[in-house]
């Protein structure tokens, strides 16, 4: 844990390891963990050094100031002392004036005992620190020390350029390296013996840390209180310094493998990826923090560890109270470590399982993880055969890795429970010298989550009709939350199994669509999707139609209707009443309802029609004929047909037009509108309807009307009356149903004669050539 946070996080290691915690042990069992110690001593060293002993002893630092006689020249800078100036002057050039002067003057210096302790002290832990730098660098478990070893190795060599220290340093290294008369042991006795109440207190602590330091033990302030051993006195603080070691060992493993795409020490955030190819996943590792969870007025959950796919999908609604607002999000996996001290039983604790399960429960999880230092395994595996120094890949990480079990829901009987949550146990031991197994089980644990996560259903409708339901068996309906689902007889149809694959293949709601699809988020998971539509029910009669046509005309707002709008509506209708044809056998007859167009007047024009167009008229008639078997009153599904053939056409005209800009296409494609519009705002087109009528003038054949040779019909003409048109296709594809006279008169209009005589369609086929 020592290694790691030195490695990753210095800053958390002096929050997570206090004084007391990090004392040592002098036995041979913890041999082992005395370099670490001894680690953690240096950096506490550090911080009581640096932050607060040297800050005091500057301010306050000590000096001598005694009074010296100097021989001056003139002018002198010290006091004169005229008498001995007079006689030194008869003494050697009698009868003349002084050319120096005896002088008194006070020269301050910092070479005292004090000072030379100091830096006689920053000397020593430099050199300790390092000696321990070197020793760690030929080790490889030593190479990432390094760095915040060599920074107390420089804080020590800029507190050494302190102006008043740096004169004394080649006298300190002197002492220090033993080549002085007096000891560093001589110097210390000397400054203690010196020291007096009410001084500069920060030479009696630097004296204290100076024992510390040669005891390599820590500041120990209470000497009355005894020092806990690290491990097994708290359990809450062991179990604290196992997550902590557990999120940041998979944050080493995942750096070693170059997986780690963000690490952010402060918030407990660690971004990666795992897998490859089209595999590949981006996941965020949280630790200790708190989840949502989905019941009323029940505790919160915190996992010690918690793995979720960066590009999370969520579900809410807006109009619930901003804490009942997730309805549904993606699944994370839930990991809890624990450190229990060794059990005898095969078996994890059940109030931890059953802690977990009941997590999983209230988060709405299905993923979960009990991670042991150590449970006992009830058979063993063997670690890898591969014991070389290169670092193993994947594949031999996870060849021998498994979870000693898993706890889930008994096939048979899980009728009250979600049937496909799981919980494995596995054993992480950390250990000395164990790295490579540790990584080998973490590695195989990512897998198991990438497994788990990395493949999930698309959020769509999957809603499945049910069939007319018996009076008693709409009495007893009842929905997900136990409320009854009140279903009239004219109702039936609107009932619907909503499967939801991507909450489990378990998941199945009973909803009505006229009530809930695409109006209750908790119940409808496409409503916030753009384009999102309601489950259709495929039509077996004339009458089915109707009413999938009404349901489908009243959930298309009147202010929503532009052009675009109306041409996805009719792309919807004609598709219904195309399945329609298809259940009920029109489309094996399809050749008779083409002949009666050819006897209305496009027998000279519906062979230059595609196959998808001509069975679109097809279909048209055949959907009057069944609406007069009925007594129905809206054509508005004919209508649709019709107007989309001339749309089509329309279009495909319009594309083949050479280098128009595309100006007048704002939903990438034409419109019933787009004639009218370019005409109406060449400005705005950018010069498309010149360039338009440009085209048409060698490729628009007036004289269409093989009955008048005489008459012409102009593109002019062609374009107002497409104006209209796009009003009635409009309307179709709304509420307001389409009459039979309307509906006959706008066939007439567009296959038969109307304004332009012998058809809109007839004109656009055969003029535009």
């Amino acid at each position: 844990m020592v290694e790691l946070l030195l490695r990753h996080d210095v800053p958390r290691f002096s929050k997570t390891f206090g004084e007391r915690r990090a004392a040592l042990f002098d036995d041979a069992r913890h041999a082992p963990l005395r370099p670490y110690r001894e680690l953690a001593v240096l950096f506490f060293l550090r911080d009581e050094l640096f932050g607060s002993i040297l800050p005091r002893i500057k301010r306050r630092l000590s000096f001598l100031a005694p009074r010296e006689l100097v021989a001056e020249e003139l002018p002198p800078r010290g006091r004169i002392d005229w008498p001995r100036t007079l006689a030194a002057g008869l003494r050697d050039r009698p009868g003349e004036p002084p050319l120096t002067v005896q002088t008194r003057q006070r020269r301050r210096h910092f070479a005292t005992p004090e000072n030379l302790l100091t830096v006689a002290t920053i000397l020593a832990y430099r050199n300790v620190v390092q000696h321990r730098l070197d020793a760690e660098a030929d080790s490889d478990a030593g190479q990432a020390l390094r760095h915040p070893l060599r920074e107390i190795v420089d804080s020590c060599t800029r507190e050494l350029a302190f102006p008043q220290f740096t004169g004394l340093v080649r006298a300190c290294e002197r002492i220090v390296d033993g080549y002085a008369e007096q000891t560093t042991d001589e110097l210390e006795q000397a400054v203690a013996a010196q020291l007096l109440p009410g001084r500069n207190s920060a030479y009696d602590d630097l004296i204290a840390w100076r024992r510390q330091l040669a005891a390599l033990r820590l500041l120990d302030r209470d000497g009355a209180v005894a020092v806990p051993p690290m491990l097994g006195a708290d359990p809450t603080d062991d179990n604290y310094l196992y997550q902590l070691w557990l999120f940041y060992e998979i944050g080493e493993l995942l750096q070693r493998r170059g997986q780690v795409e963000r690490w952010d020490i402060h918030e407990n955030e660690l971004v990666f990826h795992w897998g490859d190819g089209e595999a590949r996943q981006q996941y965020l590792l949280r630790h200790d923090r708190a989840i949502a969870r989905h019941w009323d007025k029940a505790p919160g959950v915190r996992p010690d560890l918690y793995i979720v796919r960066t590009d999370r999908r969520s579900i809410t609604d807006p109009s619930a109270p901003p804490e009942e607002q997730l309805v549904w999000r993606d699944p994370g996996y839930v990991l809890d470590a624990k450190y229990y001290k060794p059990r005898g039983s095969r078996r994890a604790p059940g109030d931890t399982v059953k802690r977990m399960i009941a997590d999983l429960h209230l988060t709405g999880e299905r993923h979960g993880a009990l991670l042991f230092a150590f449970q006992r395994d009830e058979h063993p595996r063997n670690a890898p055969d591969d014991e070389s120094d290169q670092e193993p890949n994947v594949d031999q990480l996870v060849q021998h890795a498994a979870p000693l079990y898993t706890v889930q829901p008994g096939v048979a009987a899980a009728q009250t429970s979600v049937p496909d949550v799981q919980v494995a146990v596995w054993r992480v031991r950390p250990a000395i010298g164990a790295e490579q197994e540790a990584h080998r089980i973490l590695a195989a644990l990512l897998e198991r989550v990438h497994q788990a996560l990395g493949v999930r259903h698309e959020v769509r409708c999957h809603g499945v009709f049910l069939d007319t339901l018996s009076a008693i068996e709409r009495d007893g309906l009842r929905d997900r939350a136990g409320a009854a689902l009140v279903v009239e007889p004219a109702h039936n149809a609107e009932l619907v199994a909503c499967p939801k694959p991507h909450i489990g293949p378990w998941r199945v709601d009973l909803v009505r669509r006229d009530v809930h699809c695409l109006r209750d988020p908790r119940l409808c998971h496409i409503i916030q999707q753009v384009g999102a539509r309601p489950p259709v029910r495929p039509p077996r009669t004339i009458n089915d139609l109707l009413h999938e046509l009404s349901d489908l005309f009243a959930r298309t707002p009147a202010e929503d209707l532009d052009d675009a709008a109306a041409s996805e509506v009719a792309r919807r209708v004609m598709a219904l009443s195309r399945r329609f044809a298809e259940i009920s056998g029109g489309l094996k007859r399809l050749a008779t309802y083409e002949a009666h167009l050819r006897t209305y007047g496009m027998g000279n024009t519906l062979d230059l029609l595609g196959p998808a167009e001509r069975e679109s008229l097809a279909l048209a008639v055949f959907l009057v004929e069944q609406i007069n078997e009925v007594g129905a009153r809206d054509y508005s599904a004919p209508t649709i047909h019709v107007a989309s053939v001339l749309e089509l056409e329309v279009q495909r005209r319009l594309l083949a037009v050479p280098n128009l800009t595309r100006a007048a296409f704002p939903h990438g494609r034409p419109t019933f509108g787009t004639l009218g519009y370019m005409r109406a705002n060449p400005h705005k087109t950018g010069g498309d309807w010149a360039c338009l009528t440009s085209f048409l003038a060698s490729h628009w054949i007036a004289p269409v009307d093989p009955d008048d040779p005489g008459r012409s019909i102009s593109f002019d003409n062609f374009v107002s009356f497409m104006d209209q048109a796009r009003h009635v296709r409009n309307l179709a594809a709304h509420t307001s149903p389409v009459s039979q006279d309307a509906y006959g008169r706008f066939f007439l209009s567009v296959c038969q004669s109307g304004a332009l005589r012998i058809g809109a369609l007839n004109v656009l086929l055969l003029a535009w050539t």
